[in-house]
């Protein structure tokens, strides 16, 4: 299984913008072949840092899920709302190693 963790800065007037924005992504993400879940979070100490945080099963879904439509067309909404770009790992988990 393989883990993202996209951190993603918002613009602190475009909070509310956002969190529109990403609700439709969360909801197809959620919905892709390949993933297992797809959450957002925000920093208790910073409230305009946020972190999506996403399981797939492996490096083809997370491919597909980057070509996807409501990738994006997210991608392309929260530009101007974001302050720097987004920092993105992907992880692989320990489990059964």
């Amino acid at each position: 299984m393989l883990v993202i963790q996209a951190k993603l800065e918002v613009q602190e007037g475009q909070i509310a913008a956002f969190l529109e924005a990403v609700q439709p992504l969360i909801e197809a993400s959620r919905a892709e072949s390949g993933n297992i879940s797809y959450n957002l979070t925000c920093s208790v100490e910073n409230t305009t840092e946020y972190y999506m945080l996403e399981e797939w099963e492996d490096l083809a879904a997370i491919d597909t899920h980057n070509k996807s439509k409501h990738f994006q067309d997210f991608q392309a909404s929260v530009r101007t709302m974001l302050a720097s770009a987004p920092r993105i790992q992907v992880l692989s988990t320990l489990e059964g190693k």
